[in-house]
C-alpha cells in the first residue's frame, strides 16, 4: 500500500504523538546521589518513575551518624505541572510532620535537567545534582541552603 498525504494524516490522528508526561523532567533523578549540605554528608535515591510519579530518600547525617531522613515523592499537580511532597523523620524514625502531613514544595518551571519549586531548586550539572533549599532559621531569617551531590554506585549488598 502506498501512503498518500491524506492516509498518513489519518493514521497521526488514529496514533497521535504520546504527549511528554510531566514526571519526565524529574526522571533524570533516578538512582543514587552522595554529597554533602548543611554541614554534614547527604544521600539520595530516586526510584525510577512510575504511574507518573517517583518516589526517593535524603539522608542526612553528621560525624557518622544519621540525623534526620525523608520520604519524597514527585508526582503531577492539579494543574498538570510538578509537585514534590515530603515527609521529615528524626534519626529514630518519629515523625516531624502529623501523620496526613506533609511539606508541599509548588512547581515554577521544570525541563530536561532542572526542577525548579517555590524553595527549592534542583539543575543537573552534567552529572552533579546542585540543589538549594529555602530554609528559616530559628531566628526567623531565611536563608538558601545550598546542597552538591553525585552521581554514585547503588549501595553494596
Amino acid at each position: 500500500m502506498i501512503a498518500t498525504p491524506f492516509i498518513a494524516a489519518l493514521m497521526a490522528l488514529a496514533h497521535p504523538a504520546a504527549e511528554a508526561e510531566p514526571i519526565e523532567d524529574a526522571a533524570w533523578l533516578q538512582g543514587r546521589w552522595v554529597g554533602t549540605g548543611m554541614g554534614g554528608e547527604v544521600e539520595e535515591l530516586w526510584s525510577p518513575p512510575l504511574g507518573g510519579q517517583m518516589v526517593g530518600h535524603f539522608t542526612y547525617s553528621k560525624d557518622g551518624a544519621p540525623v534526620f531522613y525523608e520520604l519524597l515523592l514527585v508526582r503531577p499537580d492539579a494543574d498538570g505541572g510538578l509537585e514534590m511532597l515530603v515527609k521529615h523523620f528524626n534519626a529514630d524514625f518519629t515523625a516531624w510532620e502529623e501523620k496526613g502531613e506533609w511539606v508541599t514544595f509548588e512547581a515554577d518551571e521544570t525541563g530536561p535537567g532542572r526542577l525548579s519549586f517555590r524553595g527549592l531548586r534542583i539543575v543537573d550539572d552534567g552529572g552533579v545534582m546542585r540543589a538549594t533549599v529555602t530554609m528559616r532559621g530559628s531566628d526567623g531569617e531565611t536563608r538558601d541552603v545550598p546542597f552538591t551531590l553525585r552521581r554514585a554506585q547503588a549501595a553494596a549488598k
